[in-house]
């Protein structure tokens, strides 16, 4: 079952019911990477598109960035591609797993990935909400080295992580030479934004 999200600019989009739900956060992220990126064409990807909210609302306020939404779970493709139709989102989706992924090099990596290690708290025993709120699928490791393997050179990469696996965030992207450029602390989570 769906249910419909109005989006600032008019539009509504559809998450599932029974899905993780669009918070707060999303918002906070888009707003971020929009406020530190520059208006110029460029080439983004999306790790964990889920229902394309954040891949679509920053193709409306950037309509010249090339936009591409991976997801892991086939039935959040077909909705993100559903609702890049009805918002006339210029953004491509694509079933892919973020830990094998590799294309041409992105200017912008963006994700919200799952919140929550893989044994902490319950785990829903809905499928589609477990994967995106636990690391079932992927961990932290496994985003940061996409990112190292997917992010240009002179690319920002932007991640929205609860505030309290800030350390951990850290510590791995050392070990990668990545490096945490800055960091906005809200109120249950931090964003972070990334180097090589």
């Amino acid at each position: 079952m769906l249910a419909a999200v109005k989006l600032p600019f008019g539009k509504t989009i559809f998450q599932f019911q029974n899905g993780h739900s669009i918070t707060s956060d999303s918002a906070n992220l888009i707003d971020f990477v929009l406020k530190n990126t520059p208006r110029k064409k460029l080439r983004i990807l999306e790790l964990g598109s889920g229902n394309g909210i954040v891949s679509i609302m920053l193709s409306h306020y950037r309509p010249n960035w090339k936009i591409i939404g991976i997801d892991i779970q086939a039935k959040l493709v077909e909705l993100s591609l559903k609702n890049a139709q009805i918002t006339n989102a210029k953004t491509e989706f694509s079933e892919a797993d973020l830990r094998h992924f590799q294309s041409e090099k992105f200017d912008i990596i963006v994700s919200n990935p799952p919140y929550f290690k893989k044994d902490e708290g319950r785990i829903s025993p809905l499928e589609i909400r477990a994967l995106a709120r636990h690391e079932i699928l992927c961990n932290m490791n496994d985003v940061l080295f996409s990112i190292e393997r997917n992010l240009k050179n002179s690319g920002t990469a932007f991640l929205l992580y609860p505030e309290n696996r800030l350390f951990e965030l850290e510590k791995i992207t050392k070990k990668i030479d990545l490096k945490i450029t800055q960091k906005k602390v809200l109120s249950n989570a931090i964003i972070v934004s990334i180097k090589k």
